[in-house]
């Protein structure tokens, strides 16, 4: 069996999340690792890297594992096919970073023999880490704010202040790629979204419901907030992530605590392109994690490359939103 049939098995037997109304199945699997690569195919068996929901494997997940083959536990498993099965962290970008790293081993035969080099002198954790930085250069040239700038031409018709957040919100802010995104988050007020399946007219648009997919249907009411949008001229990424928020009286409302607050005039910014971004003082704040949970490791880093570059009027915001948020935060110390 090749990889897309053991891709198609996974769907089938563990179920479709994107089949909608059900708490668990697949999310998203990709072929990954160098085996997958021709040129480097003897190196390693090829993987396929799955994104599973719920992220810990439940014992009934596990069984079905086993009944198609695979044999391991946790994040991962082999095959007797030749293949080896990976449940990424969601939270370390890492199956981002392997999407990128193989693209680039697919496209430049010189990284191949290079990659190639790297695993000979120290395995694949070395060759992972000795390409790295060619394969972000390579993202950059190839990706980059592709995706950021085909949502901004479809939405370019809506009247209203929407704007990019996240990581590549980030990327606008330091004016660089600095590592492959899962998907692309954007802002839109919570008043617009019934123009959104005009302008986003033949796009998959589901919503996020107590843990389950649902057809979008406008209006979405409060607490619900998330539109996720699909489409296979999407590049770069899985998806576009519809944020819906309160942008009332010209004011920027921080969602998981509406008394935080920031001028709209000053939260939103527009790069020299004309992309507008939320500023990233906010941008962190998302990142810094719910009260009682760490900062996953893609925003740590986040954290560390912005960190140096913010105002001091943004250190003594982000400093204050986050002392009344989250005391004892370990972003704290080095904000002040």
């Amino acid at each position: 069996m090749d990889l897309t049939g053991a891709a198609h098995d996974l769907r089938t037997h563990l179920g479709d999340f994107l089949d909608r109304k059900r708490p668990d199945g697949v999310f998203h699997v990709q072929p990954g690792g160098p085996g997958s690569v021709p040129a480097l195919a003897d190196l390693e068996p090829p993987e396929l890297h799955l994104d599973l929901l719920p992220e810990t494997p439940t014992d009934d997940q596990q069984a079905t594992l086993r009944r198609l083959g695979y044999s391991g536990s946790g994040p991962h498993w082999t095959h007797p096919g030749g293949w080896r099965l990976i449940l990424p962290d969601h939270g370390s970008g890492w199956r981002a970073e392997q999407a990128a790293l193989r693209d680039l081993l697919l496209h430049d035969p010189g990284a191949a023999h290079a990659y190639r080099t790297a695993h000979g002198h120290g395995g694949r954790a070395h060759a992972d880490a000795a390409l790295r930085p060619a394969a972000l250069a390579h993202h950059a040239r190839t990706v980059s704010l592709t995706p950021a700038r085909q949502v901004a031409h479809l939405l370019a018709p809506l009247d209203a202040p929407w704007m990019i957040a996240a990581g590549y919100a980030l990327d606008l802010h330091l004016g660089h790629t600095t590592r492959p995104h899962d998907d692309l988050d954007v802002i839109v007020p919570r008043g617009a979204q019934t123009r959104l399946p005009d302008l986003l007219s033949g796009w998959r648009l589901d919503t996020p419901v107590d843990g389950t997919y649902q057809p979008y249907a406008a209006p979405l009411d409060l607490p619900h907030h998330q539109i996720h949008a699909r489409h296979p001229d999407l590049s770069g990424v899985l998806m576009l992530d519809l944020m819906l928020s309160d942008l009332s009286g010209g004011t920027w409302h921080y969602r998981r605590d509406p008394r935080i607050t920031l001028p709209l005039a000053h939260a939103r910014k527009v790069s020299p392109e004309g992309l507008p971004y939320l500023t990233p003082e906010a941008v962190l704040l998302f990142k810094a994690g719910a009260a009682g949970r760490d900062p996953r490791g893609k925003d740590q880093q986040d954290y560390q490359r912005v960190q140096p570059t913010l105002t001091a009027e943004a250190r003594a915001w982000l400093h204050g939103a986050l002392a009344h948020t989250s005391p004892g935060h370990p972003w704290l110390t080095s904000l002040k």
